[in-house]
């Protein structure tokens, strides 16, 4: 199977007035996590650990370039959206035309802004987590 590049991913992104905005060229790598959470369901006299499927556990990191453009930048647009007592939807789609992992995400806010004369400014690994008692899904 040929191997698929993120070049053409598309990132968009509620800002704090609920409009998506489509952030792509700010994201320098994004991490999904997708996976479900055992539950240990071990009995005493079994001799390994056993497990069950729990619930699905979903979250996203996204490294974000500094961008401070009106309505569309990085940085405007989750600066007005972390710790936002309101879910917004973040929706990534990996290749172009391919399926989207969609839903109702919290922001957490970053985890670092840095940067350096001789670097572009970075806003470090931006979080999100599910928000609301639907899961996101892909489609």
């Amino acid at each position: 199977m040929a191997k698929i590049s993120a070049k053409g991913a598309v990132i968009a992104l509620d800002d704090s007035a609920g409009t998506p905005r489509t952030i792509s060229t700010d994201v320098e790598s994004y991490e999904i996590q997708y996976a479900v959470d055992p539950i240990e369901v071990t009995g005493m006299n079994e001799g390994s650990h056993n497990f069950i499927p729990g619930q699905l556990v979903v979250g996203i990191t996204l490294n974000l370039y500094w961008n401070t453009a009106a309505t569309t930048g990085a940085w405007t647009v989750v600066r007005g959206i972390i710790g936002s007592s309101t879910s917004k939807t973040l929706s990534i789609t990996p290749e172009s035309g391919g399926p989207a992992l969609s839903g109702e995400f919290m922001c957490v806010g970053p985890s670092s802004i840095t940067g350096s004369p001789s670097t572009d400014i970075k806003l470090g690994a931006v979080k999100f987590e599910v928000m609301g008692g639907t899961a996101p899904a892909w489609a």
